[in-house]
């Protein structure tokens, strides 16, 4: 079942996350209240408050579930997987600490899933007004400064000549950092380079857009990953688990890449789960 089947168009979707850009940009510029969650994360009133517009918002377009970072429960979500049933995935502000200190790289992530699959999915940074979009079989594109550009993963074939990206969930706390600095470490060493700019919705929108090469990172939220998986496949690339199976977002561990480097990716990333395991 496609988004389009379900009587919905794209368009609607883009206006709603972009008035929530609005509301977000608006918290921005200015002073926030900020609180811990789950020992290691923050949260603030723009998640909360943004989220809830969200929410309201979308299922005005369509009246399903709503699972939204900020407020969710693990039965409600186990429950509509089973069921195969239709729902809202959102994240309010993913880059949340980005957004804290004023760094621009951050995003609302929104994505329509059927049971694990994203039909449609929009990313958007309300700072530098690039709007990531995309459904399922119809393709994947960019909107800035007013012209829309079909997104598409990058040619590079030689990993030493790849340009990486990843980020650091609060669970590498948990667990000891050091198990997760394994693999950006060996990452520097076999390419170009690695980025880590703590957004990984946008990291994964940049690899679809062709900017970076391959993404990967552990203990991931399906928030976070749901409406960029979709647009990576949809611009040609692939997506796995660290071991190179089906991805899909309720798993944890993601790579993505632009397909001709996968397998080099998946090579370093499961042996880490062989050692963490």
């Amino acid at each position: 079942m496609s988004f389009k089947e379900n009587n919905l168009k794209i368009s609607d979707l883009i206006e709603v996350v972009k008035k929530a850009g609005e509301l977000l940009k608006s918290f921005y510029e200015k002073e926030i209240d900020v609180f811990e969650k789950d020992g290691v994360e923050l949260v603030t009133r723009a998640d909360l408050e943004v989220q809830n517009y969200l929410k309201k918002e979308l299922t005005k377009i369509k009246s399903v579930s709503f699972i939204g970072e900020e407020e969710y429960v693990k039965a409600e979500i186990s429950r509509l997987l089973e069921k195969n049933e239709i729902f809202w995935l959102v994240d309010p502000v993913d880059g949340t600490i980005n957004f804290i200190r004023k760094i621009p790289w951050f995003a609302i992530s929104v994505a329509l899933m059927i049971g694990r699959d994203p039909v449609a999915g929009v990313i958007y940074n309300p700072v530098t007004e690039e709007c990531f979009f995309g459904e399922a079989g119809k393709g994947a594109f960019v909107e800035k400064n007013g012209k829309i550009k079909r997104l598409k993963v990058s040619s590079t074939s030689e990993f030493k000549e790849a340009l990486l990206c990843t980020s650091f969930p609060g669970k590498c706390k948990l667990i000891g950092f050091e198990k997760c600095v394994e693999l950006f470490k060996e990452f520097n060493i076999l390419t170009r380079g690695v980025r880590r700019f703590g957004a990984t919705a946008l990291d994964l929108a940049y690899v679809a857009w062709g900017k970076y090469d391959g993404f990967w990172e552990p203990f991931l939220k399906p928030w976070d990953c749901a409406g960029g998986i979709l647009l990576v496949i949809e611009a040609g690339g692939k997506v796995t688990d660290f071991k190179g199976n089906p991805y899909h977002p309720f798993l944890e561990n993601l790579v993505a890449s632009n397909h001709k480097l996968h397998h080099h990716l998946i090579e370093v990333t499961s042996r880490w789960c062989e050692n963490v395991d």
